[in-house]
């Protein structure tokens, strides 16, 4: 059976992070209208290794134990601190999605918020058509809890946003 963890960015995740955040088809997603720089990609890796609550976000990467292969990335940010929340979201390569990868790598991340970052609970936005992501969220403990109507203007018109809660016990 394989297992996974998570990981801090590294130099070798520059090609695959910027196969993924230059690829049109995640930037009505991140709200992104053009694509990153190899240079600017590499001075965020770089940048990466500070203290989740110095700078409120923190993105890992998602891997077996056998392997640092990058699989997905799992972005925790808007974190704040006094009220022990952050939003959360999570990218699967394109290769390896419908495997439940979303899944696991929420479950990672919801240890290591429990445990490690002591929040009391993780949210998402997800947009109302998109059925796989929020099946995934769903999988991982989360609940809907509403919904923005036309919240996000987007190339294919006005989407709404389904909002997403995980409590920590």
């Amino acid at each position: 059976m394989v297992s996974y963890r998570l990981r801090a960015l590294e130099p070798g995740d520059l090609d695959a992070l910027l196969r993924w955040e230059n690829d049109p088809a995640h930037w009505v997603v991140g709200q992104r209208t053009s694509p990153y720089s190899r240079d600017s990609l590499k001075r965020y890796i770089a940048a990466a290794s500070a203290d989740f609550w110095e700078v409120g976000q923190i993105r890992f990467v998602l891997c077996t134990d056998a392997s640092d292969e990058p699989l997905g990335l799992v972005d925790v940010f808007q974190a704040k601190r006094l009220h022990r929340r952050a939003e959360v979201g999570v990218l699967i390569d394109s290769a390896q999605r419908g495997k439940g990868l979303a899944v696991v790598a929420l479950g990672l991340v919801q240890d290591w918020a429990a445990h490690h970052a002591m929040l009391g609970q993780l949210h998402a936005e997800i947009y109302s058509d998109h059925i796989a992501a929020q099946k995934a969220f769903e999988r991982a403990g989360f609940t809907q809890i509403g919904c923005w109507k036309n919240w996000v203007q987007t190339s294919e018109g006005p989407k709404d946003v389904t909002l997403w809660q995980w409590l920590s016990a």
